[in-house]
């Protein structure tokens, strides 16, 4: 938590929250690679920073907006172009030209950087309330009401405090922003530079300006504006190039939340976002930094891939992060990746975070320690399977998250930490599981991997196989494609549909019954008739059946794995006792066989008739 300076022992706190519990909203827009942040202030200030390339401005900008209620007609009240490259203001004149009057100012980072994207902005804005955009003075505030604020900290390398950076590459002359509402901090820097860094191996033409704001405005810095528990919220830097978010930076931003606009359009070879940011810095892999590591998160998959690109972040799409400024934020994705994985579900999201100190800046910083407790290294598999863990902490833990193959499957809250898992959800083969614990302060503890197989049955496509019946001799074929579960059924109803079938025979047939109405061909139970199942190469699966009653008007069910032709391995019912989707014989070891087939009496046109196969692998 926030430690507030007293003023006045005992008698005055001076304490900056919030007048109430009015949201702060910040919307990363994917809009693949590039960048595009929209602001709303707890009163309705709005800000858009950047609108990614030429064209997403249409394509995802504009939709965006709208979908989240900011109309044409409403407008926006501040925009900001952090640099001059046309993946950040490309789609700026786009937003300007849907109708988007701009009210009260402009802002770019003051360099004379020429593109035809710049010229496209200039001459959109000419026609808004703001006119055109000017250079952000550093220092600069913008009120975005209720006490929250932007605060400019460094612009074209002039740094607030004083200080600066003689910069030449237009990445580096990036303005730098503090949005600040009570005691949450979010950093954003749109594509400005971190340098060379030894200790992970990252070389970069760019200059070292992220160390110099940071510093600033941390404690005992020129301006301090942040306290040593860091800040909540960090936009990584240039996509996650190399060249940014270095160790130096992060280790005083001590985020509990890294986001990452990058996407599909990138150079090849520039293979965004980077390891030696995400995993080395970010994720804290190469014992270069101190802070904790931070969740990281992805607009969406760096595109096109190489060798250098990191997977780990989680690509969730457009994101959504709001905060009362009081105690905690929260962090939202609707998924909509527009290429490569969509990892919403994995990620956990939405997610909560406590304000400030949940970076790791002070309290507690020890992790729970946690490990799968069943089933065993090594185990084989199969059904429905009780994961367990143990989890353990110095204070005490809120959570346990269960993981299959890397993603999130399951949360328990209590004690003892379980996951009833369906095996037959995976596929047979090798599979890994892993748990995560978690305290009050986010700190979070990782299991040792625990390796199992599974080994389930599998489903199997019986499309063109046949079914024949004597005496009265018929051939059914099954209709292409169609697959019998494992552990499941087909069933072929003369002339019914499958609610009517339901309703006469009284079943509500389950998810494992695949139904099928042959029309008027299969099966008609004259009385002694046999049937024959074939596989779609003519190779005899099961057959002859015992045959049906002379007269009719009963169920045959499997009881036995005997001889099929057999009347020991049946059990013979009234037709009305036959038992649709239920009762399948296991054990045979036989994959798809015949399990029943009943004469249904008193059904005018004998339309209930059928022939059930079961899948017993």
């Amino acid at each position: 938590m926030r430690r507030f300076r007293s003023i006045v022992p005992v008698f005055l706190f001076l304490v900056a929250i919030p007048l109430a519990a009015q949201n702060l909203e910040i919307h990363y827009i994917d809009v693949g690679w590039g960048g595009s942040v929209f602001i709303k202030g707890p009163t309705g200030i709005t800000v858009l920073m950047e609108a990614g390339n030429t064209g997403m401005g249409t394509q995802y900008v504009v939709p965006y907006l709208k979908s989240i209620g900011v109309q044409p007609a409403n407008g926006i009240d501040y925009v900001i172009g952090g640099h001059q490259h046309c993946d950040h203001i490309g789609g700026l004149d786009e937003v300007i030209n849907a109708g988007y009057n701009i009210h009260i100012k402009q802002y770019y980072n003051g360099s004379t950087y020429a593109s035809s994207c710049a010229d496209g902005w200039n001459a959109a804005s000419a026609g808004t309330t703001a006119g055109a955009p000017i250079a952000m003075p550093v220092g600069q505030v913008i009120d975005l009401g209720n006490g929250a604020t932007i605060t400019c900290i460094a612009r074209n390398g002039s740094i607030i405090g004083g200080g600066s950076v003689a910069v030449t590459d237009e990445n580096d002359r990036s303005i730098a922003l503090l949005i600040k509402y009570g005691g949450f901090d979010y950093i954003w820097a749109s594509d400005m530079g971190g340098g060379p860094d030894a200790c992970t191996g990252r070389s970069t033409t760019q200059l070292d300006v992220e160390s110099s704001v940071i510093n600033a405005i941390s404690p005992g810095g020129a301006h301090p504006l942040i306290t040593a528990g860091g800040i909540d919220l960090m936009h990584v830097n240039h996509h996650g190039s190399e060249s940014s978010s270095n160790p130096t930076y992060f280790n005083k931003v001590k985020p509990a939340v890294a986001i990452i606009g990058v996407g599909a359009g990138e150079t090849t070879g520039w293979d965004l976002p980077r390891i030696k940011s995400v995993d080395s810095v970010l994720l804290g892999s190469s014992g270069c930094t101190t802070a904790p590591p931070a969740y990281v998160l992805q607009t969406e998959e760096g595109n096109p891939a190489g060798t250098n690109t990191s997977h780990s972040g989680f690509c969730v799409g457009n994101i959504k992060i709001t905060t009362d400024g009081i105690s905690i934020f929260t962090v939202s994705a609707d998924g909509l990746v527009h290429q490569g994985p969509n990892e919403l579900a994995a990620s956990g999201l939405p997610k909560s975070f406590t304000i400030d100190d949940s970076g790791g800046g002070g309290g507690d910083t020890t992790p729970p320690a946690t490990s799968i407790t069943a089933p065993l290294n090594g185990a084989t598999v199969s059904g429905t399977t009780s994961v367990t863990a143990s989890a353990s902490d110095n204070v005490g833990v809120t959570k346990v998250e269960f993981y299959l193959d890397g993603a999130l499957k399951s949360t328990d809250t209590t004690s003892p930490y379980s996951w009833s898992w369906d095996t037959t959800t995976a596929t047979n083969g090798s599979h890994s599981l892993t748990s995560k614990a978690y305290d009050a302060a986010l700190n979070v503890g990782t299991s040792t991997t625990v390796n199992v197989t599974v080994s389930n049955g599998v489903p199997v496509n019986i499309g063109n196989w046949t079914l024949t019946q004597a005496n009265a001799t018929l051939t059914y074929t099954i209709p292409a494609g169609t697959t019998i579960p494992s552990k499941g059924y087909v069933i072929i109803a003369r002339n019914a549909t499958k609610s009517a079938f339901q309703t006469y025979w009284g079943v509500t047939l389950a998810a494992n019954v695949v139904f099928i109405n042959s029309g008027d061909t299969m099966p008609q139970i004259n009385g002694s008739e046999t049937y024959t199942l074939k596989n779609s190469s003519g190779t005899t699966i099961e057959g002859t059946t015992v045959a049906m009653d002379t007269s009719g008007g009963s169920a045959f069910q499997r009881a036995t794995c005997g001889a099929i032709g057999t009347l020991s391995s049946w059990t013979k019912l009234a037709s009305a006792s036959g038992s649709p989707g239920t009762g399948g014989l296991n054990g045979c070891n036989k994959g798809p066989f015949i399990n029943e087939f009943s004469d249904a009496l008193g059904t005018g046109n004998y339309v209930y008739e059928f022939i059930e196969l079961f899948n017993d692998k």
